[in-house]
């Protein structure tokens, strides 16, 4: 009885079946096949010897095909038909005197690339096609891109989200919908890229000149506030706060206006006082009456001081003379009287050099009372002259 020989070699690749190494076992197989003909298994064990051969072709065929599993087993197959063959056969060759040594079988493995990509064949897990070396000389497939945003998956940060395209970061493949982060999302957002307040659109608020007021609130956007701690707040640099024609920086009085002879400081003066609204004189110019003609000497002193005032405040753009009379009268006599007196005292300043330009006179009769005219006190109160200021 015959004992069944078990084939070893499948044991020694149960681990590894790479292409390389199949090729290596195969030629080892086919040793034991070219054997098993020396002994003349075609007679003695023609279906095994036949096995062994035609698996053998399957092991290079399904190499060919890159299907080292498949070539695995038929090598098994190949394997162990053909130590079934050597074993059968080995009485069955004729007998020789001579005993010839056998030389040393050496397996040499071919470094081939059958499919030319530079990868060897006993490296490339795909031989039969072409690839990288970087991916084991099997082909690189196109990458996905599943969001269809153009950014392939492998380098898409956000590959189920497409990028919105919009010119800001758009080769990371994540949407953008607040490119400057400023809580205004972008549809909303006049300045999508530069970040801003709300109020202002999501724009930045500007401020050219850095003086802390925004260009859209600073009516000197160009020019510096110069925060003297007047007028502050418009944005624009004050040089000369009280207008009186003395730079801030040569004025003692930088905020109450006056002559440059008195170094910016308001003049003191014994019959006037200049305020906001007015040149209040302390006494009254006195007229002839029933007449414009100016009497006195202490009204000439007035008169001084008033155009002295006006000379000195440059602030002062103009004046209105005014003339009031009591109710004594007719009242379009006192209309008129009142006029001509406005008109008189105006002269009186023009004569002693204050611009023309920079007054007016009007008379308004009996119209404008500031006390009563029932007392001989309250219509002298009435009968006056004044310098309201109306544009400074």
């Amino acid at each position: 009885m015959m004992r069944r020989v078990l084939p070893l070699f499948p044991l020694v690749l149960a681990a590894c079946h790479s292409g390389p190494a199949i090729r290596a076992s195969a030629d080892v197989v086919k040793t034991d096949i070219e054997r098993a003909r020396r002994n003349n298994a075609i007679r003695c064990a023609p279906r095994e010897l036949a096995t062994a051969e035609a698996n053998l072709d399957f092991v290079f065929g399904e190499l060919d095909q890159g299907n080292s599993s498949r070539a695995f087993e038929h090598l098994n197959e190949a394997d162990a038909a053909a130590k079934k063959a050597v074993a059968l056969s080995k009485d069955c060759a004729p007998r020789q005197v001579v005993v010839k040594e056998e030389p040393k079988l050496v397996v040499k493995i071919e470094e081939t690339d059958k499919d030319g990509d530079g990868v060897l064949d006993k490296d490339d897990q795909c031989p039969s096609l072409p690839g990288p070396p970087e991916n084991k000389g099997c082909p690189i497939e196109a990458p996905k891109d599943r969001d269809h945003d153009g950014i392939p998956d492998n380098v898409d940060k956000c590959p189920d989200q497409p990028e919105d395209m919009d010119g800001f970061q758009d080769e990371d493949g994540c949407p953008d919908p607040d490119n400057d982060n400023d809580g205004i999302l972008d549809t909303a957002d006049k300045c999508p890229n530069e970040a801003g307040p709300m109020t202002n659109f999501g724009c930045p608020v500007l401020d050219r000149d850095g003086d802390g007021i925004p260009d859209d609130k600073d009516k000197c956007p160009n020019e510096p506030e110069d925060k003297d701690g007047f007028q502050d707040d418009d944005g624009c640099p004050d040089l000369d706060n009280d207008n009186d024609g003395v730079p801030d920086d040569r004025d003692e009085c930088p905020n109450v206006p006056g002559p440059a002879e008195n170094k910016g400081c308001p003049r003191q003066y014994s019959l006037v006082t200049v305020t906001k609204d007015k040149i209040e004189i302390k006494k009254q110019i006195k007229f002839a009456t029933g007449s414009a003609k100016i009497v006195g000497a202490e009204s000439e002193k007035i008169l001084d001081e008033v155009a002295q005032a006006m000379n000195d405040n440059a602030q002062i753009k103009k004046i209105r003379v005014e003339g009031h009379t009591d109710s004594v009268g007719d009242d379009a006599m006192n209309l008129k009287l009142s006029q001509n007196r406005a008109n008189s005292v105006m002269s009186a300043l023009i004569k002693r050099k204050v611009d023309p330009a920079r007054m007016e006179a009007v008379g308004f009769g009996e119209t404008r009372p500031i006390a009563s005219n029932a007392t001989a006190a309250g219509k002298a109160e009435n009968r006056r002259t004044e310098f309201n200021i109306v544009e400074q």
